[in-house]
């Protein structure tokens, strides 16, 4: 299990150094700049945006996977000011739990907010 939290860390790590980053450059510098086309601030854009599923899917890693490296690295943090408790079972379940939590509510708020539209894929033309 300890692997899994490490994968997480890892991917957590890189979606905040390179994906998050790179969103905010498209959607809060370029676009506001009219370079590119991105979703606004109004509600019909955001949930025309969250009609397709690849969106949605987005979001949501975009969003929770980020939270099990802060949780991973806080966890370890802790442990090296001198909590040596931190190593334990219910820590791991209070800062490994919240990361999973997050990432519930945020598949409950983005799987809600909009129904999937397949057509919304433009795939097949």
């Amino acid at each position: 299990m300890h692997m899994f939290w490490w994968f997480m860390f890892a991917q957590g790590g890189v979606i905040a150094a390179l994906l998050l980053p790179a969103h905010i450059l498209v959607q809060g510098i370029l676009g506001p700049l009219g370079g590119m086309p991105v979703a606004d601030r109004h509600y019909e854009t955001w949930v025309s945006a969250l009609h397709n599923p690849i969106v949605k899917l987005y979001l949501i890693v975009l969003i929770s996977v980020p939270f099990f490296h802060f949780a991973h690295r806080l966890r370890y943090l802790v442990v090296d000011f001198g909590v040596h408790e931190a190593k334990g079972m219910w820590a791991q379940v209070g800062f490994y739990g919240t990361s999973v939590a997050i990432t519930i509510v945020t598949i409950w708020i983005v799987w809600t907010t909009a129904p999937i539209d397949i057509g919304a894929l433009h795939l097949l033309g």
